[in-house]
């Protein structure tokens, strides 16, 4: 007997411990050897201390946005492991889908942030290497609308083989009716994700997936190695490659996803908002439990929405995987598409304001207040042929549906 799908949203993949140093500097700092110099002592603020990865990032600010939720992840059974656990009764409760399992690590992140320089991070994968099919909990899944499973680029048994693994997850959560939504990440460009052949993995991964959510940065990565590559080797002083994605670029990779198979592509280009691409009514109808709300609304869009303006800027820590949370809950509750790119970049510019990536979270009204209230967006200029700015978004060439009532 098939389960009733009481369960809106449940959040799979990788799960870590973040810790989360605060540096106490004062003034502008030009580079990181200003700071980190070998045999000098750093005073320190508090260390925060959470339950990190998308599992947690994503998955419990879907929670806190009032989204029923689950959340699958596997730890070690050593003192990680245990912090985690006991994050998540105090603050959230019980998940029946984080497994403890003996003879593991437990992951986790250090998170450097010194500010006016780009965060890096110290990762141990842990026992997300090891996490595999047998690893998921299907009764949950089963039960729920949607599946958002992320960084499976960081999950070694879910990569290996052209992604078999993960293919296998896929394909039994569509066979379960639930729709799939899949958030990449972008591995050791230097080391193991120079070896591998993303193309080919994706290829098998995104006819699966329903909804795409990954950065614009690892999607280049993974589509464009080689311009990738070309354009971090000329990057100046404080440029990341997002800096010099082109919109076209973008548009391009939107496109090939949906070529590629998947429904709806939503790439998050940090500072400078998010990117929806959208397939036909024919694809959007195989979209399972969580199905669009309006197929006229959601059918072949294209669209880019600025973000809006913080109250303050302290850290990125988490802001894509809230912007998902904001874009997924809306999704699942049946907003159009323009209302839920407006609570995904409202998300992530929530998040931007505190140290980790939970603690902006005061609810999906909180986030329907502030945009009601007139909350302003930044200033973005697209300048490129067939773009044009129309009721608070920028309109790509390829837009041809329905706008909201």
């Amino acid at each position: 007997m098939k389960h009733t799908k009481d369960i809106e949203i449940v959040a799979a993949g990788h799960t870590c411990l973040d810790l989360i140093p605060a540096f106490t500097i004062e003034g502008k700092v030009d580079k990181m050897t200003d700071v980190l110099v070998p045999g000098k002592m750093i005073n320190m603020g508090k260390c925060v201390v959470v339950g990190g990865g998308p599992v947690t990032n994503a998955g419990v600010s879907i929670r806190r946005l009032g989204v029923k939720t689950e959340l699958i992840g596997k730890i070690g059974n050593d003192d990680f492991g245990k912090e985690i656990l006991s994050w998540y009764e105090e603050h959230e409760g019980h998940f029946k889908g984080i497994h403890m399992v003996d003879g593991e690590s437990t992951s986790y992140t250090i998170a450097i942030c010194i500010p006016g320089i780009d965060r890096f991070y110290l990762h141990h994968c842990g026992a997300n290497d090891t996490f595999g099919y047998d690893d998921m909990s299907f009764d949950l899944v089963e039960r729920s609308k949607l599946m958002l499973f992320g960084y499976p680029p960081w999950m070694k048994k879910l990569y290996e083989n052209t992604g078999d693994e993960l293919t296998k997850i896929m394909k039994k959560t569509k066979v379960l009716g639930t729709t799939t939504a899949l958030d990449l990440s972008i591995p050791d460009v230097s080391g193991y994700g120079d070896k591998i052949d993303w193309l080919a993995i994706l290829k098998n991964w995104v006819p699966l997936s329903d909804i795409m959510v990954p950065s614009a940065e690892e999607l280049f990565y993974f589509l464009y190695k080689d311009k990738f590559l070309k354009k971090k080797a000329n990057l100046g002083p404080k440029e990341g490659v997002l800096d010099h994605i082109t919109v076209n670029e973008v548009s391009t990779m939107g496109k090939d996803l949906i070529d590629m198979g998947t429904a709806i592509a939503m790439v998050k280009c940090g500072h400078r908002g998010l990117y929806v691409r959208t397939a036909g009514k024919d694809r959007l109808k195989k979209l399972g439990a969580a199905g669009c709300s309006d197929l006229e609304n959601w059918a072949n869009r294209e669209l880019w929405h600025p973000v809006y303006e913080e109250e303050k800027f302290v850290g990125a820590l988490g802001s894509g995987d809230s912007a998902i949370a904001g874009f997924l809950s809306a999704f699942v509750w049946g907003h159009t598409i323009e209302s839920c790119l407006r609570y995904a970049n409202a998300a992530g510019s929530m998040n931007v304001t505190v140290p980790d990536g939970l603690t902006w979270n005061k609810g999906f009204d909180d986030l329907t207040k502030r945009i009601e209230g007139g909350w302003k967006m930044k200033d973005l200029k697209i300048e490129e042929n067939g773009w044009k700015y129309e009721r608070g978004f920028w309109v790509g060439p390829d837009n041809s549906g329905k706008w909201e009532s």
